[in-house]
């Protein structure tokens, strides 16, 4: 029987934005989220698959939670533990 171990490591953005006394609401559709979900969120989803790539016994897949996809990012990220030497 295998023995498992599991944490979790959570990593949470709270986005917003400042715009001057004058600004008359959502009037350009949200421009400045959209443009991190086109440039910032793709960087940053390839930051953490390298750095978890540089270790080669952990392993990284996309899990959904039930999460809207484009405000989340979940992943089941599992440790290849070394097999130990067997006792005689």
């Amino acid at each position: 029987m295998t023995h498992r171990e599991q944490k979790t490591f959570t990593i949470t953005l709270h986005l917003s934005a400042d715009f001057a006394d004058d600004y008359t609401g959502d009037d350009d559709g949200f421009a400045w989220h959209e443009r991190f979900q086109q440039t910032v969120r793709p960087a940053l989803v390839a930051a953490l698959y390298d750095a978890l790539r540089r270790e080669p016994r952990f392993r990284a897949v996309s899990a959904p939670r039930g999460r809207d996809p484009e405000s989340a990012l979940d992943l089941d990220v599992s440790y290849e533990a070394p097999e130990r030497a067997s006792r005689s």
